[in-house]
């Protein structure tokens, strides 16, 4: 990670507490955007760790307009849009299915099972309809992208050693990952760096070691993905006591 980056770090008790500052974090961005722009396009992020914020987010669904949210998503596994792998599953039975959001404004990588057939044009297809954000330098710009952290030093499916990683010309691409036997599509590092803001999640003993890493700078002479972030907006850490345990605060 660069010094462009400026990351505000925000340590949190438990990941119960960091769900709930998170949940917080994303309503006030929400408001924020639609207050200044009417609408907040947003991308979220799969795996494990979301679960909770989402509840959260659904106990607060009074706190926001959900008529003007543009949801979108980090990435995705290529598996079918019911299948349990599948973060856009995983989203709609913990938020979309439980707020008042239009149905046209949830836009899920992975739409039916004809998307599995050819990867890349699905992934070419999910640059074209984020054309409709407003755009920075010739590229897609969120109001919020929403990201977590593997011990790998991954984050959305920007695995390391990946040539996604590679990709400055497309804000989504597919790839096949080799350690996973599996295909994925994810944005990319240009269009994660036009983000007016980025999150980073990462709680549990486990991501300790990587957050440590990324957070002293420490390997950049073959940086991980989630240190390759030149963020141009702000970039903020989410972490519980556990994943910062290495982390010298001030």
């Amino acid at each position: 990670m660069t010094d462009t980056a400026r990351p505000r770090i925000h340590v949190h008790a438990d990941a119960e507490t960091l769900s709930e500052a998170l949940a917080d974090a994303v309503m006030a961005a929400a408001n924020a955007a639609i207050a200044m722009r009417g609408r907040f396009d947003v991308a979220l992020s799969g795996g494990r760790t979301p679960r909770d914020l989402h509840a959260r987010l659904v106990a607060r669904r009074a706190d926001t307009d959900w008529s003007h949210w543009q949801v979108y998503f980090g990435d995705e596994r290529c598996v079918p849009p019911d299948h349990p792998d599948s973060n856009y599953r995983m989203a709609r039975e913990t938020l979309l299915d439980l707020v008042p959001i239009p149905a046209d404004q949830i836009h899920p990588m992975i739409g039916d099972r004809a998307d599995l057939e050819d990867p890349a044009a699905t992934a070419a297809a999910y640059a074209e309809r984020l054309k409709s954000l407003s755009q920075r330098d010739g590229w897609p710009v969120f109001d919020l992208i929403l990201l977590g952290l593997g011990e790998d030093g991954h984050t959305a499916s920007l695995f390391p050693d990946s040539a996604l990683l590679a990709c400055t010309d497309r804000p989504t691409v597919a790839g096949y990952v080799d350690r996973l036997a599996a295909w994925r599509i994810s944005l990319t590092l240009p269009i994660l760096n036009h983000a007016r803001v980025l999150y980073i999640a990462a709680a549990g003993a486990s991501k300790a070691a990587v957050v440590a890493r990324t957070l002293h700078g420490e390997g950049l002479d073959r940086p991980l993905p989630v240190q390759r972030l030149q963020p141009r907006g702000e970039l903020h850490w989410h972490l519980d006591h556990a994943a910062a345990e290495r982390v010298p605060l001030p």
